[in-house]
């Protein structure tokens, strides 16, 4: 990998890092979830960089693909929740993808350290050459231990420019059929997801998360150009939210709306529905790290490893 990449790559993680340790210090119970997701993507900017996707603030039953809408005021963190938050930087285009989980009530520890383990457990097994389905064994073992559950049809994922997810999947459990393993001069997301529920997630109706399908732009309306357009421009293939649209198109959030339902019906966007535990009262813990495999495997977003 080029020496330049590296280095931004490096930038990047750091930059993530930084993030999750302020976020810890940030954390309460009864604060909003659209005042902590503009806390973190404000970080990130203050820092030198962008955020790589919207932030994720998943809670409880809840495991992905959830961030705060513009007009989401009354949602807050509640004594007990069990909290992910997801958070992506990019230093042109290269990204570090990382999680935590966040929890003030004593009766998930078990959970969220099962995560944490999971983790490191499987950052110490990268190598060179091992195989995809080995880490996800690691993981899959990891939480059997604590009487829980890996969640089979989520997991980590290669990482590439202005890509979050570059094709490569790495399971969180011996998934026997994937034959892939880790090559030099690659960047991998590895992100166990434990549950004390059924161990897989079900896609709900709604999605706050979209990205582009799509570079090309024919037989649009003048407002779907100039959206799709702006999306390209500015975030080109990475997630974004209605959030950081409304910042500079001038639409009401109803009619915004309406435009982004309409791109997705001509398949120029797509939308990352919310992913729940498919045991709706069951709760969820996720870690995260972004590797670079080179004659070491670098941890980037966190210098402890």
């Amino acid at each position: 990998m080029d020496e330049e990449v590296v280095k931004k790559y490096l930038r990047a993680g750091e930059i993530a890092f930084r993030v999750k340790q302020n976020v810890i210090t940030y954390f309460r119970a009864g604060l909003k979830l659209l005042e902590l997701g503009s806390f973190i993507e404000g970080m990130i900017k203050d820092f030198g960089a962008q955020p790589a996707f919207p932030v994720n603030i998943s809670i409880n039953s809840i495991a992905a693909h959830k961030t705060p809408l513009p007009d989401e005021v009354v949602p807050q963190i509640m004594e007990g929740d069990v909290v992910k938050i997801d958070v992506g930087v990019h230093v042109d285009g290269y990204i570090a993808d990382t999680a935590i989980t966040l929890c003030i009530d004593d009766r998930f520890a078990l959970l969220v350290d099962a995560a944490k383990e999971a983790l490191e457990k499987s950052l110490s097994s990268i190598r060179e050459g091992v195989r995809f389905s080995s880490i996800g064994g690691v993981i899959e073992e990891t939480a059997k231990k604590y009487g829980l559950k890996s969640i089979r049809n989520l997991g980590g994922h290669s990482v590439g420019r202005y890509l979050i997810h570059a094709g490569d999947v790495i399971p969180n459990y011996n998934d026997i059929t994937l034959f892939g393993k880790f090559r030099r001069g690659e960047a991998y997301a590895i992100e166990p997801f434990v549950s004390n529920g059924k161990g897989y997630v079900v896609e709900l109706d709604e999605a706050n998360i979209y990205a582009l399908t799509k570079t090309k732009f024919k037989n649009l309306t003048s407002q779907e150009l100039q959206l799709a357009s702006y999306v390209m421009e500015r975030f080109k293939t990475l997630p974004f939210c209605e959030r950081w649209l409304l910042r500079e198109i001038n639409l009401p959030i109803d009619a915004l709306r309406t435009v982004l339902n309409s791109l997705i019906s001509k398949n120029i966007v797509k939308k990352y529905p919310i992913l729940q535990e498919a045991l709706s009262t069951a709760y969820v813990a996720q870690f995260e790290e972004t590797v670079l495999i080179s004659d070491d495997v670098l941890v980037i977003t966190n210098p402890k490893f």
